[in-house]
């Protein structure tokens, strides 16, 4: 084996093992946040909050629900196979506002979870996984970028890797 492909095997190895890490340190802040969902709600007694996390949560659930159903359907999959196996780049539904609705969908969804509980700790694992999934983007842009080429580049031009208030003003600016 030659040097560089042992360099090569190293940064992998590096990278799977840093992989192995955030996604645990992700899968317990969210199960905790579901788990403190469940024990404390509503802690500051301020309905306000309880109103406004019910409405983002609905955004996690468009973004994160109808996401799965644009790439069956408009992804190219084949009958049978799962959903992340597009052979299409995806650029209608939510995918016409911002590149990653699910990841979206599950950031929603945390802060939903933050305003229901009203709890500090929620808030900081809120941020914990906010923090990962934002990092998560930019290696799945990676992997867009080498799957689906220049297509990706240009629609990652277009459209605003999580920022829905940006891809909707340029998908109407776009549309004119």
């Amino acid at each position: 084996m030659m040097k560089n492909e042992r360099m090569i095997n190293k940064k992998e190895k590096k990278f799977k093992f840093m992989n192995i890490i955030f996604t645990t340190i992700f899968t317990m802040a969210f199960l905790t946040q579901i788990i403190l969902m469940f024990i404390f709600f509503n802690e500051l007694n301020l309905i306000i909050l309880i109103y406004i996390g019910y409405i983002i949560w609905g955004f996690s659930l468009y973004f994160g629900l109808i996401s799965f159903w644009t790439f069956k359907k408009r992804g190219g999959v084949q009958k049978g196979k799962s959903y992340i196996r597009t052979t299409k780049l995806v650029e209608k539904g939510p995918y016409a506002i911002i590149r990653h609705p699910q990841y979206l969908g599950g950031i929603l969804f945390t802060i939903s979870i933050t305003l229901w509980t009203q709890l500090w700790v929620s808030l900081i694992l809120s941020i914990i996984i906010l923090v990962l999934t934002y990092q998560w983007t930019y290696a799945e842009d990676k992997n867009l970028i080498d799957k689906f080429g220049e297509d990706y580049k240009k629609y990652k031009e277009k459209v605003p890797r999580l920022n829905p208030i940006l891809g909707i003003i340029k998908y109407y600016i776009q549309r004119k």
